[in-house]
């Protein structure tokens, strides 16, 4: 005698939910990627505005250092600030300046820079602005009464801006310092 088996009709179950599974799967696939891609962008973003901050204060220290140095003297500046010496009492010069050649001044040692791993799209720049001469009680600025001990001299108090960019020139940075010297 022969067994007779039944077969059950099939509705694709298995099918339906297999497909329901590659698509949320595809659906986390599709967010991991999307995750990773913005965390690469926030990464190559930090990266260029540090490069940005350390162009910048690459400047600033050149020139407090040629201040230093007297490598550059009051008699330098100029009220139009032409070549980047700025003597003049307007808080706000680096507003106004286009950070070019005819109005800052580059950061001298560049190749160094891009030979040590900074490799900035711009040189950076700088800008020196020529405050105030202080040499009494009265015309001290608020720095612990720098330069008012003994001994002859004023000290002559700058204000120094410097503007470095990153790999690309789209990430800007400012860094500032007064510095003051005996002269």
């Amino acid at each position: 005698m022969k067994k007779i088996i039944a077969f059950q009709s099939q509705t694709g179950s298995a099918l339906l939910v297999s497909l329901i599974i590659l698509v949320v799967m595809t659906l986390l696939g599709l967010s991991g990627i999307r995750t990773s891609v913005l965390e690469e962008r926030m990464a190559g973003n930090m990266r260029d505005s540090e490069l940005a901050f350390q162009a910048a204060e690459a400047a600033l220290r050149a020139a407090e250092k040629n201040i230093s140095d007297n490598i550059i003297s009051t008699t330098t500046f100029d009220t139009d600030g032409s070549d980047g010496f700025y003597n003049n009492d307007d808080e706000r010069i680096w507003e106004t300046v286009a950070w070019s050649s005819a109005d800052s001044l580059a950061y001298s040692d560049f190749d160094s820079l891009t030979t040590t791993g900074v490799n900035v799209a711009t040189a950076p720049r700088y800008v020196i602005q020529n405050l105030v001469a202080v040499g009494s009680n009265a015309g001290k600025l608020n720095q612990s009464n720098y330069g008012q001990g003994t001994g002859a001299g004023q000290v002559t108090t700058f204000t120094i801006t410097a503007r470095g960019t990153g790999g690309s020139d789209t990430s800007v940075v400012y860094l500032q310092s007064t510095f003051g010297k005996r002269l």
